[in-house]
């Protein structure tokens, strides 16, 4: 496929997102999710800089959430009742930049290609009004669940002043991403409480617990138990052991959906720069992979396409 035109998975999406469309074949699933590996470690080894590790790793939850789970048009990236996607751990914007583009939003390949420079629609932190498909710009760490507590009770007030019997003018949910750093902040616990005091069931976040920071292991500086705090605020929490769980994420997802009295913290165990020699690695988080390991993870994985080259496997199905 040309590098030029995309084939997207728009179409697919908005069908699944009116329940007319089944699940992706397991063969172009596996090429969309290393697309967005590839994309991410490319973008940033184009750039110069960059977080290509967390994208790696997080594919296949960022993959499933596009093209199963959250209701969205691409096409309209402001239709009112859209679900909310707000990644909180804004560093890792090539997750969510890839994804965009892949589900047939205005973000091209040349986007991905400018990823970080001046003047680009795609820069290191998402931006809102920037890139379409951004509701919240994030990058502070901890911010973006608070403004995910937010958006969940605007999403509370409006479906009980507007909704009647029959006519559930507003019917979202929201959904976040986070890190370790994210979680590290107070803003997040104190917005964490107030949605477990407020039983906002319409928020799921899936945290990325990989173990790793920019500096090293999270032992560093963080030994809490985290599932066992969100507990205390009254969330539900749920653990998918690895994000490459497909049939794990679907689980904890229809359980999330289940929940109609709290939040749900969907803890995801993941390998940072997944499938790379600096796998597990902080060498992963915030820093170009390098050449010669994006060639090596590309045998390794069997992706057998040129930087920037998404084959059509990968978007349609």
């Amino acid at each position: 496929m040309s590098t030029q035109t995309t084939t997207t998975w728009r179409d697919d999406v908005v069908a699944r997102a009116h329940g007319d469309h089944g699940p992706m074949a397991p063969g172009a699933e596996r090429d969309a999710i290393d697309a967005v590996r590839f994309l991410a470690a490319d973008a940033v080894e184009r750039a110069g800089s960059g977080h290509p590790g967390m994208a790696m790793a997080l594919a296949p939850l960022i993959t499933r959430l596009y093209t199963r789970w959250i209701r969205h048009d691409p096409a309209t990236p402001d239709w009112f009742d859209r679900d909310r996607f707000v990644l909180s751990a804004g560093h890792a914007s090539l997750l969510q930049y890839s994804a965009l583009h892949l589900s047939g939003y205005d973000v091209s390949l040349d986007d991905l290609r400018s990823f970080r420079r001046l003047g680009s629609r795609t820069p290191g932190h998402p931006e809102r009004g920037h890139t379409p498909g951004v509701e919240v710009t994030t990058g502070p760490l901890g911010q973006g669940i608070g403004m995910a507590v937010g958006l969940a009770i605007a999403e509370r007030v409006l479906a009980a002043r507007f909704n009647r019997p029959g006519h559930d003018v507003v019917d979202h949910r929201t959904w976040v991403i986070a890190g370790d750093g994210d979680l590290m902040e107070g803003v997040s616990s104190e917005a964490a409480s107030l949605a477990g005091t407020l039983g906002l069931d319409r928020l799921t976040v899936f945290y990325d617990d990989n173990h790793i920071s920019i500096e090293g292991s999270t032992d560093l500086a963080f030994y809490e138990h985290v599932a066992q705090r969100f507990d205390a605020y009254g969330w539900q929490v749920l653990r998918v052991e690895d994000v490459n769980d497909l049939a794990g994420l679907d689980d904890a997802v229809d359980a999330a959906r289940a929940e109609h009295d709290r939040p749900t913290l969907v803890v995801v165990g993941s390998h940072i720069g997944y499938g790379t020699t600096k796998q597990d690695d902080a060498a992963a988080h915030g820093a170009p992979l390098g050449a010669d390991v994006i060639e090596a993870t590309r045998d390794r994985l069997g992706w057998h396409h040129p930087p920037f080259e998404i084959p059509d496997s990968a978007s349609t199905y």
